[in-house]
């Protein structure tokens, strides 16, 4: 067996044993937030209408590590990930907090500007919208990339131009709160939908078994 037939077969069982579909939930919980918060924010103020959801994202998360434990290893096994994986993993992860410190540095600008009145976005502006895509497709195209998870690069893509076009909505008087509650409320269902449908399938066609693998 070739160098490249032990990476493909190391790429398949890597993503065999973790593509399950339930982080897809856990990602549709923290992208519902920007369906639900902005209709709370009525009543709830912009604060505690995003504070609300850490709860919801910490019993997801729970959620989603019991059933894992209980339901998805005995029959896919785990995995130790070896030193190449744990490098990747930590790329990713040093990118990824790379373009959020940019994404937080440039928001923090934009908001001092308009404070002080150096720059005035008006309600015309698509930079935040259009910088929340960037960041979001960055995210998942990394987590695509080193997965081996062709889905995350769709939603990634879907989750991009959803805050664009809940823009275009709300100029054109066609949805209120920029359109986000239709746009990500949409692409949250989508998500919530593609990870249990990969779940369903894999507890459907996995037996129970004892099965550890190191990639």
């Amino acid at each position: 067996m070739t160098d490249r037939d032990l990476k493909t077969l190391e790429r398949r069982t890597f993503r065999a044993v973790i593509d399950d579909g339930l982080w897809d939930v856990v990602i549709a919980t923290f992208f519902a937030m920007f369906a639900i918060a902005p209709l709370l924010s009525e009543t709830m103020g912009d604060f505690w209408s995003v504070l609300v959801f850490l709860p919801i994202w910490l019993a997801a998360y729970l959620v989603v590590r019991v059933i894992r434990r209980t339901i998805v290893e005995p029959r896919i096994g785990t995995v130790r990930f070896g030193t190449e994986r744990r490098e990747q993993l930590r790329r990713l992860s040093l990118g990824l907090l790379v373009v959020n410190a940019v994404a937080a540095i440039l928001g923090a600008l934009a908001y001092i500007g308009v404070e002080m009145d150096w720059l005035s976005l008006g309600d015309g502006s698509i930079g935040y919208p259009l910088g929340l895509g960037i960041v979001v497709l960055v995210g998942f195209s990394g987590a695509a990339l080193v997965t081996g998870i062709p889905r995350y690069y769709a939603y990634g893509l879907m989750l991009a131009v959803a805050p664009l076009v809940g823009e275009w909505q709300w100029r054109n008087n066609l949805a209120s709160h920029h359109g986000y509650p239709i746009v990500f409320g949409i692409a949250a269902a989508i998500v919530f939908i593609g990870g249990m449908v990969r779940f369903v399938t894999l507890v459907r066609s996995h037996r129970p078994q004892q099965n550890h693998a190191t990639v």
